[in-house]
């Protein structure tokens, strides 16, 4: 659940000045396997490369999520965000970009049976090229 939603988060963290496309979204957390990295391919429409929310609508709903403090400065994101899932989280992201690429790291912590969850994912994106049909 975790690993979608940094995906997702890091996908549409990006977009308000990436170019439409096909993506490849690469994500390293020690919530994956064994700390392995995990790396998908996503097609961004023009419409979702102008406006982060159309993608973050998907993940806010399925895992409760709201994002806060929103600052893009035109080539870097940073953001709060708030899960109200099976295991509730808080945490921040920063998320540099250019029209082709992304790099970045988001902070989490969670609380589960008195144990206190902190973890750091890196994340990176970049364009393939143009979507498949």
């Amino acid at each position: 659940m975790l690993r979608g939603l940094l995906l997702l988060l890091v996908a549409a963290s990006a977009q308000a000045a990436v170019e439409p496309g096909n993506w490849e979204f690469s994500l390293e957390s020690p919530l994956q396997n064994n700390g392995a990295t995990e790396t998908r391919q996503r097609c961004l429409s023009p419409e979702e490369a102008k406006d982060p929310q159309k993608v973050l609508e998907q993940v806010r709903s399925k895992n409760n999520c709201q994002l806060s403090n929103v600052q893009d400065s035109g080539s870097e994101y940073r953001f709060d965000v708030a899960c109200d899932a099976k295991v509730p989280v808080t945490g921040s992201g920063n998320v540099r970009y250019t029209p082709t690429t992304i790099d970045g790291a988001i902070d989490l912590v969670g609380e589960t049976r008195g144990l206190r969850l902190k973890t750091r994912s890196f994340v990176s994106g970049r364009r393939l090229g143009p979507c498949k049909n």
